[in-house]
């Protein structure tokens, strides 16, 4: 099993108000950069399709997993064989994930939050096991035990103590290989100017990958350095998953020579963005993502491959398997108020 994202579970009576505190407690960690996965235990059953629905129809024939899924979200709905172990949850479904939060499963050896609320229906009292792993306590009144005790009224001081256990502050300084994209044989000049403004940037070089049946550009300044493209055929998924195998460095910075202006000052800000887990820093101007002006990490490989396997071709199809950071227009503006960077050639 390969290495599982940090598993905290959060534990207390019914009607303590665990559900309340980790709807305050996801959107602090979430400003802070982190993705979670959560896992909710129910020991009473459950149903979460709605018959007649086309979902519950193609279950009720007989599917063992109906998935359906778009860009913005995915379910899965099916039948089980009995309990699934946390572990095996998280290896299938939290590879993309910092962190997961679990909400009950008390007797799952997980380290674990207990939660104390002054006038909950039943009082505070956990067992034996409960203590052995307990790491801390959310609570509005002292509880005496020898726990860090954190605010339950506050999410904010919890959200920091979880990232100091189990989140320690990666420093966010991106070694950067330039990726350029150059596809015709009038992209030479661009291809040029824009390797000589990533250089500075780009401990790894600059790769300028050439397409088929184009000239290679001539009279590149040092550190840069003419590929083929590994997957001609697929365009600019093609050149950067061509940059992303034949990189030596972490990270890519993606550019194609159909956007030349671009922002040396640009680049050198959005490799130290946070959060320090994104494998992919995707900015956004006028309302659409630009996909050929972003930092993508080694980790989209497998993603990439995958989105080829499948036959899906187009840049960002495959972005949900991976950590995406959007730019917001508002946050990079500050440090590149014109936006140029983003304007097409001949726009």
């Amino acid at each position: 099993m390969s290495q599982l994202p940090p598993i905290v579970s959060f534990v207390a009576r019914s009607g303590t108000g665990k559900t309340t505190f980790l709807c305050k407690l996801i959107p602090a960690l979430r400003a802070r950069g982190v993705r979670m996965m959560v896992v909710k235990h129910d020991v009473h059953g459950f149903e979460v399709d709605k018959p007649g629905k086309d979902t519950w129809r193609l279950r009720q024939a007989g599917a063992q997993r109906v998935v359906i899924a778009n860009a913005e979200q995915i379910a899965v709905m099916g039948r089980s064989d009995g309990e699934q172990p946390l572990l095996s949850l998280v290896a299938r479904h939290g590879a993309d994930v910092d962190l997961v939060l679990t909400e009950g499963y008390r007797r799952s050896g997980m380290p674990k939050v207990l939660i104390a609320r002054s006038g909950a229906p039943q009082p505070f009292n956990p067992g034996p096991e409960e203590l052995a792993e307990a790491i801390a306590v959310v609570t509005d009144v002292p509880v005496g035990l020898e726990l860090p005790e954190l605010p339950l009224n506050d999410a904010e001081p919890v959200a920091d103590w979880l990232l100091s256990e189990f989140l320690p502050p990666d420093r966010i300084d991106r070694a950067l290989t330039g990726v350029v994209l150059a596809g015709t044989d009038a992209d030479a000049a661009i291809a040029r100017s824009i390797a000589g403004r990533l250089l500075p940037h780009c401990a790894g070089g600059v790769l300028v990958v050439a397409s088929a049946g184009t000239a290679p550009p001539a009279d590149l300044p040092a550190g840069a350095t003419v590929v083929n493209d590994l997957l001609p055929e697929h365009a600019a998924l093609g050149g950067l998953y061509t940059g992303l195998a034949l990189a030596r460095t972490p990270f890519v910075f993606l550019v194609s020579c159909g956007m030349p202006n671009l922002d040396a000052d640009l680049v050198a800000w959005m490799k130290t963005l946070p959060p320090a887990r994104a494998d992919v820093l995707l900015p956004v101007a006028d309302g659409r993502e630009q996909p050929t002006h972003a930092v993508y990490g080694h980790r989209c490989l497998g993603a990439m491959k995958e989105a080829l396997l499948s036959g899906e071709l187009a840049m960002g199809l495959w972005y949900g398997s991976v950590r995406v950071e959007r730019i917001t227009q508002e946050t990079w503006q500050a440090v590149h108020p014109a936006g140029t960077s983003f304007r097409r050639r001949g726009v």
